[in-house]
């Protein structure tokens, strides 16, 4: 059985997971390798800049897919607390509830059921996950490419932060609330 300060210490680590993320996530805004561009030839400005964006996008596109995992595994970690059980998202979605749902959407089910869920006024933050999950799925099918989630009028920096803003509230808004 899952206690309150078992709840808490699973929040905790996923608290500190996503502030080491946010410290690589700082750390790529600060740092450009243009030492390593000469030590391989590679002068031309243009070339380096474009390897520079490359690669900051392929780096912004695994730090987003981190940060899934990071959500991801705490919930799964409070499920088997609960539950005492692996996660069976193919056992579950047997029940005509579920069917249509993303394992996500199912495992928060799940623990609601259990007194896990988000503060009431705080709801929209699960549709928000969501949709944080659905952008990790598309960079995976769409050749780890992050410019292709970047929305009209915005960059890369803000389609992150964006990102990292709505992990961070889900996580902080998740409340176990059983009655004692």
């Amino acid at each position: 059985m899952l206690t309150k300060e078992d709840f808490k210490k699973v929040k905790r680590q996923a608290k500190l997971e996503i502030a080491l993320l946010e410290q690589e996530y700082q750390e790529i805004l600060q740092n450009v390798d243009s030492t390593l561009y000469e030590k391989y030839g590679i002068w031309d400005k243009e070339e380096t800049c474009e390897l520079t964006r490359k690669r900051k996008n392929r780096r912004y596109a695994s730090l987003v897919i981190e940060l899934c995992a990071i959500i991801e595994q705490m919930l799964h970690q409070l499920y088997r607390d609960v539950y005492q059980k692996k996660f069976n998202s193919t056992q579950l979605m047997k029940t005509p509830a579920y069917r249509a749902r993303s394992n996500m959407e199912i495992i928060q089910a799940e623990l609601s059921k259990e007194f896990i869920a988000l503060e009431s006024e705080k709801e929209h933050f699960a549709e928000a996950l969501s949709l944080v999950f659905q952008t990790r799925n598309k960079l995976v099918h769409e050749h780890f490419s992050f410019v292709t989630i970047v929305k009209d009028g915005s960059n890369e920096e803000e389609t992150f932060e964006a990102l990292l803003h709505t992990v961070k509230k889900y996580r902080k808004h998740l409340k176990y609330n059983r009655p004692e």
